[in-house]
């Protein structure tokens, strides 16, 4: 049996939907149990009407808990977590089953976002799309778990201690997730053609905050902690070479102002088609997805978009690096004048399991 787990924190709209499709699947050997996360208002209400289990938390704890205690209360053996604004298809769970029993050897399997978002917004349809895109050409062997859908069996997901519940908010606790299950030998699998319908509504500022402080420099922390370096998804070598151009360019730019006054103008005329060349070079497929999944319009409207998002990736590497500095320096300085206290505190475990 499949368990399907629901963290929930003040989304009544989008849980209606999400469970409303989860009651539509054709595999019917499934529990479905929402959890909700200290929600102020009527989102409890909306999970009691439907015929499933509902548990509550008098306050939030984030979804890493959340989740944690929805596997707690699972019967099944393999745990399917999605988030309240994700739609699965009718097939989803049957692809799972199918995934998992021609696939002993696998610890979890997860999904990617559909093409089809349900926000109309340009900012919900290239978020969307963009987190499409790079899932469909990432590597079908990967090392991270992906928590909006991803499927794992119960009996490993208890025995590595679940999420890491000091992500006390959404963050990049389903990726160190997978880092500990690949770094411990599990396999997980990408399944291309297992996908999920986003109903969540992005605007800028939203997506500036995840992509930076809930993604990029806990992502840039985890990685330099565990020493893991993919170059899979976001961080393949190529996306990483475009943040360095953006880079150059502006550093290039500066320089120029500087110490270049009289000859700016000409060297900008030069430098500008060469650094934006080299990055529309090494996105051909990119923008052509766009073109083909929207309109030439919309690929224009991507590029600045783009571009910014290789700027602010350059940002959450660096602070991800500062605050790893600070943190492990942190921790050596009260290794130093308080040995007994963080010994302690090294023995407390993190998942509450």
């Amino acid at each position: 049996m499949i368990s399907i787990v629901i963290p929930v924190h003040n989304d009544p709209q989008a849980l209606s939907k999400c469970v409303k499709a989860v009651l539509r699947s054709t595999y019917l050997a499934y529990e479905c149990i929402v959890v909700d996360d200290g929600s102020g208002d009527e989102t409890l209400a909306v999970a009691q009407r439907f015929p499933i289990k509902v548990l509550k938390f008098a306050q939030s704890y984030g979804p890493a808990c959340a989740r944690n205690r929805g596997a707690q209360a699972a019967a099944g053996e393999i745990l399917l977590f999605i988030d309240a604004d994700v739609q699965i298809y009718s097939d989803t769970l049957a692809k799972i089953a199918e995934t998992f029993a021609h696939h002993p050897e696998i610890a979890a399997v997860i999904g990617s976002y559909d093409d089809d978002p349900d926000d109309a917004s340009f900012i919900s349809q290239y978020k969307n799309l963009f987190h499409h895109y790079v899932h469909q050409r990432a590597r079908e062997d990967t090392n991270t778990f992906w928590a909006a859908c991803g499927a794992i069996r119960r009996e490993l997901f208890m025995k590595v201690g679940g999420f890491n519940e000091l992500y006390g908010k959404p963050a990049i606790e389903d990726i160190e997730l997978g880092y500990r299950l690949t770094m411990n030998n599990h396999k997980i699998l990408l399944h291309k053609q297992i996908q999920v319908k986003h109903l969540k509504r992005w605007t800028f500022w939203r997506l500036l905050k995840t992509d930076v402080f809930h993604r990029g420099v806990p992502w840039t922390e985890l990685m330099l902690r565990e020493r893991i370096f993919p170059n899979d998804l976001n961080l393949r070598s190529s996306q990483c070479l475009c943040v360095i151009l953006v880079y150059l360019f502006l550093i290039s730019s500066l320089l120029i102002a500087v110490f270049f006054r009289k000859e700016a103008s000409l060297t900008y005329f030069l430098l500008l088609p060469l650094g934006l060349g080299s990055i529309l070079m090494l996105n051909t497929q990119f923008y052509k997805f766009f073109i083909e999944k929207r309109n030439l319009v919309f690929a224009l409207k991507v590029f600045p978009l783009h571009l910014l998002y290789y700027f602010y990736c350059g940002l959450s590497v660096f602070f991800g690096i500062l605050s790893y500095i600070y943190k492990k320096a942190n921790k050596t300085l009260q290794r130093k004048w308080y040995p007994n206290y963080l010994n302690s505190q090294d023995h407390i475990h993190a998942h509450h399991f």
